[in-house]
């Protein structure tokens, strides 16, 4: 029972802490804030329920069963009341948007409400079930270490059950009703046997309570024999003295610091080395939880003393504070490690769970299976009759409970984005001694042991004073996504050789940095390539500012969700908008755009533009303002959080935001996504937007464009082009050259995205979040080709129906050739080529048109094509430096390195500058010879 109960209890910790950070946001204030409602009410509920277990031990199974019930009820109606604290939260938003320490004591009063009921009912499993079971003359520490471990690992599976199983399969509303069954269950099944219990003989019913007061009547003569020395069957009767047990529960609440320090700030690090999708999180809750609940059953076996208990918590926290030094050793090899067993996992998905569960485990494993034997040992080492088992327990538990609400809030907002990581670990080693000192210092052992027991604590500070700083740039590298650019750990730190870092920072919700490859900046986030300023990304970032501003009549005010580079923004800030408003989760996004002033122009600094720092949907579903253009750009699909901005709900929150002819933008990756995943994805958008339509700013890219009514005007977007300033020079920069080479970005409207969604199984929405559990399992897949041929099938071509647009009038040869151009900008040579020869037929005297028709036949592996391209073009231009050039490499190409040399030394006499024709006359010497 105590199992189930723990399986059931995380299964609503997982599913309700999704449920509010819909409402209050996906940011870390917003998920500490769930975690300490949740955790407080178990701690409220231990002790609450200690105390009733204390003063009705013959009922402790028929309270459990009762408390158990209603849990699973509660559950059960907990959609109504969610509902509610929805409404209440958009009620108190818009009065207190100005004030942000109002509106969260908001938000942490409406999850105490809806959070700390529930958590209380499930806080009363272990002392319930602990009072109600123990056998007196074993001692109160075995029963509590059985119980809390059974409880422990019962967490552990549920953990494991909704992360990889449950809310994939059936989503957030199905899970609870589950757990709730399980609930209902485990309560029919211990009143059943409460009364199988009662009706059995009346001495039996009675025993518990005469060896409860056997044990009563020895608690002064085992109080007499003295710390240490108490004797099995008097061991529930000695206890501390009032200043000795306040210091054990400091200490122990001290643990508990340490214990959330360590998982906050190594679930960061495994982010960085494994990715940061839902199962990387998810691992480290399951390790974590399995190890505590490992840890309190071995403890099970200890049979000893209060003070013998108290040594022991003692001797466990200094070897804790070792093995979380000892991680710090660790820490950097992890990538290293990751990026030597990819080839094994990583075209299995399964395997690339035992892989995430064994780096977890490098790092975890040890510290919190020792921090699982804390408790009984705690408990243990408390005493008292067992009379007062139940509050020893409540009152242990909420001490620890305290710790680690605190250290929950002061690792992620204080520790990390001021010290760092590696110093946040630090920080919980020095405090996973300091516990362990202290309670050795009041454990009575002769100061040799003692010695002997403090010599791990002062490793641990001699680990922490000698380690050198970590090696940033291994972890900004993104392993967990880039692994299969690596052939082995050299080819990385080739990589890393390369690679120069300007930025790097702990933020409060991610680790932020900023690099430079050869002349490009990137900016990345957990290590994830978010944007750059490679030419695919630039096209990107570009094309999603300039799309909807060229295609809304009088876009006023634009909402950009997610700062990156800010090259979006300034795209946008190039039109006369009134109001630009630009929302940013992570501060240290901020900084790191600065970087890339040189190409946003500094926006930040733009009078019409307002940076808001918080959760993007959280703000669109909140605030009042009105929009002609939201446009959003997140993160990956897979990485943990995001999905949320992907869903049906998120869609009419920003449907609800726009003005009567708004637009919504949404910018998708097609790397790490299935087809499946992709109609799914369509699909969500066009449930809520009926007109739809499909870009393709760049290789691996796409932006959907959602609109109620309406469509393109073909002479207002070039009037736009040609008359707002910096617009054209914008579009020249990514290869579009002339309004109507933008349409070959553009894949089609509503008919071919239905296509497209026509085989998605179902919607992605907020109960059943499919996509941010099902793209991870794509991660290494490479599936940009698949999606490419399946646009290719459905795009329009050459050019889409457009309002005031004549192909006999607007596409000449310099348009259509312009068209071309964009097309094998765009990494399309198959399309660029039938543009391209057109443009030559019709203008068959420009040799410029030639040129870039045979670099098109050469991206399509038409060499002899090329070669004629070439020659036509010379026929026209004998100087032309790049034609000679150009046809010089297909002949060397060919074995024909004299006739290449003659070409290369011709271009190099035109244009002795010429890096490109030199590197063609060296090569081409050396074939030579």
């Amino acid at each position: 029972m105590a199992v189930a109960s723990g399986a059931a209890a995380l299964v609503y910790q997982v599913v309700w802490m999704r449920r509010l950070v819909l409402v209050f946001g996906s940011t870390t204030l917003a998920t500490s804030t769930v975690l300490a409602a949740f955790l407080g009410g178990l701690a409220v509920g231990a002790w609450l329920w200690g105390v009733v277990a204390d003063r009705r031990p013959a009922a402790g199974l028929a309270v459990f069963g009762l408390v158990e019930a209603a849990t699973g009820l509660y559950a059960l109606a907990s959609p109504w009341a969610f509902g509610a604290v929805d409404a209440a939260y958009l009620a108190a938003y818009g009065p207190l948007e100005a004030r942000p320490a109002l509106l969260l004591g908001v938000q942490f009063a409406l999850c105490a409400l809806v959070i700390v009921p529930p958590a209380a009912l499930m806080g009363g499993t272990l002392p319930l079930l602990v009072r109600r079971l123990v056998v007196p003359s074993a001692g109160a520490s075995p029963g509590v270490a059985v119980l809390y471990g059974g409880n422990t690992v019962g967490a552990a599976l549920g953990a494991a059950a909704a992360t990889y199983g449950l809310l994939p399969a059936l989503g957030l509303g199905a899970a609870v009703r589950l757990a709730a069954s399980v609930n209902l269950l485990i309560g029919a099944a211990a009143l059943f046997l409460d009364a199988w219990e009662r009706g059995r003989a009346g001495a039996r019913v009675a025993a518990p309570a005469a060896a409860e007061a056997e044990a009563d009547r020895d608690a002064a003569a085992a109080a007499e024999a003295g710390p240490g020395m108490v004797s099995p069957d008097r061991a529930l009767a000695a206890g501390l003295d009032p200043v000795s047990a306040v210091l054990v529960l400091q200490a122990f609440a001290l643990s508990g610091f340490a214990a959330m320090t360590y998982e906050v700030a190594w679930a960061r690090l495994l982010a960085l080395v494994m990715g940061s999708s839902v199962y990387a999180f998810g691992t480290l809750v399951v390790v974590v939880l399995a190890a505590l609940g490992a840890g309190s059953a071995l403890y099970a076996r200890v049979r000893t003393g209060p003070g013998g208990h108290l040594a022991a918590f003692g001797a466990l926290e200094v070897l804790i504070a070792a093995s979380g030094a000892a991680s710090l050793l660790v820490a950097p090899a992890l990538p290293y490690l990751f990026l030597r067993f990819f080839p094994a996992f990583r075209d299995a998905f399964a395997w690339q769970l035992v892989a995430y569960v064994g780096l977890a485990a490098l790092l975890a494993f040890v510290p919190f299976l020792l921090l699982g034997a804390t408790f009984p040992a705690v408990v243990g080492s408390l005493g008292g009759t067992l009379a007062r088992l139940g509050r020893s327990i409540g009152v242990a538990y909420a001490a620890n409970t305290a710790g680690t609400v605190l250290g929950a809030f002061l690792a992620g907002f204080v520790l990390i984005p001021a010290v760092g990581l590696r110093a946040t670990v630090v920080v919980g080693v020095l405090a996973s001694a300091a516990a362990g000192v202290v309670a050795l210092l009041l454990s009575g052992l002769r100061w040799p042991a003692r010695a002997a027991l403090l010599l791990p604590a002062a490793a641990a500070l001699a680990v922490v004073a000698s380690l050198p700083p970590w090696p940033r740039e291994v972890f900004a590298a993104g392993i967990g996504f880039f692994a299969s650019r690596y052939a082995d750990p050299r080819a990385l730190e080739d990589e890393i050789r390369a690679l120069r870092l300007l930025y790097y920072r702990d933020g409060v919700n991610t680790t932020i940095s900023v690099d430079q490859v050869g002349d490009h900046l990137v900016y990345r986030s957990n290590g994830k390539t978010d944007a750059s300023t490679f030419p695919s990304d630039m096209s990107t970032q570009i094309l999603l500012g300039h799309l909807p501003m060229l295609r809304h009549p009088a876009p006023r005010e634009v909402f950009v969700l997610g700062l990156g580079t800010g090259v979006t923004a300034a795209a946008v800030a190039r039109y006369p908008v009134v109001r630009l408003d630009i929302l940013e989760l992570e501060p240290a996004g901020v900084e790191a755009s600065r970087f890339f002033d040189r190409y946003n122009r500094g926006v930040l600094r733009d009078p019409r533009a307002r940076l808001i720092l918080s959760d993007g949907r959280n703000r669109l579903r909140a605030a009042s303002d009105a929009y002609d253009v939201i446009i959003s750009d997140p993160s990956d699909l897979w990485v943990a959080g995001t999905g949320a901005l992907y869903t049906v709900e998120f869609y009419r929150d920003a449907r609800a935001r726009l003005r009567p002819g708004g637009l919504m933008v949404q910018w998708l990756h097609t790397h790490a996504l299935r087809p499946e995943d992709l109609a799914v994805l369509i699909a969500s958008f066009r449930a809520v937007f009926p007109a739809v339509e499909v870009w393709a700013p760049a290789y691996g890219d796409l932006i959907l464009i959602g609109s109620g009514t309406g469509g393109w005007d073909y002479r207002g977007v070039a009037r736009r082009i040609a008359e707002v300033p910096g617009v054209a020079d914008d579009l020249r920069a990514v290869g579009f050259w002339h309004p109507a080479a933008l349409f070959a970005a553009r894949v089609g409207g509503t008919a071919e995205a239905g296509r497209l969604a026509a085989a998605a199984p179902g919607l992605n929405t907020d109960d059943h979040p499919r996509l941010e559990f099902a793209t991870p399992r794509a991660l290494y897949a490479q599936t940009i080709g698949t999606i490419d041929a399946l646009l290719d099938e459905v795009r329009v071509a050459p050019w889409p129906a457009l309002a005031g647009f004549d192909p006999a009038r607007d596409l000449d040869a310099h348009a259509t050739y312009l068209l071309g151009f964009a097309h094998a900008s765009l990494g399309r040579p198959r399309a660029a080529i039938p543009l391209m020869e057109r443009a030559a037929a019709a203008a068959p005297d420009r040799p410029a048109y030639l040129v870039g028709l045979g670099h098109q036949y050469r991206a399509a592996g038409r060499s002899r094509d090329a070669e004629d391209a070439y020659a036509r073009a010379l026929d026209l231009d004998p100087n032309n430096v790049e034609a000679l050039t150009a046809l010089g490499e297909v002949l060397l190409e060919a074995g024909r390195a004299e006739r290449a040399l003659t070409l290369a030394e011709r271009a190099l006499r035109l244009s002795p500058g010429d890096t490109r024709a030199r590197e063609l006359a060296d090569r081409a010497r050396a074939a030579s010879r």
